[in-house]
């Protein structure tokens, strides 16, 4: 698929189809664990935190960001690491 749509010849975690308008997300994820599997080996992450890495960064896409540069890759990797940790918090629940 990376290679059919985007014309890439490297392997990668998500394709991200976006199909955003009006403020409202819409998109279709295809995600590769095999990718994943070895980023997560690469960066000593769980396969978790990296599945959850590569769908925000495929919605990340959708909200207008892009990663083609090393300012826009640093600005991506903060603004995943700000999503991730939101996703880490504990709730209160109520009995």
């Amino acid at each position: 698929m990376n290679k059919k749509y985007l014309n890439h010849k490297t392997h990668t975690d998500i394709i991200t189809f976006d199909y955003t308008s009006d403020n409202k997300l819409e998109a279709e994820f295809f995600v590769s664990f095999w990718a994943i599997n070895k980023s997560a080996k690469e960066y000593g992450q769980t396969i978790e935190n990296e599945t959850l890495r590569a769908i925000i960064h495929g919605a990340l896409h959708c909200m207008g960001y892009n990663d083609d540069n090393k300012a826009e890759i640093d600005n991506m990797r903060k603004m995943e690491d700000k999503f991730i940790s939101k996703f880490h918090v504990k709730h209160n629940r109520y009995v």
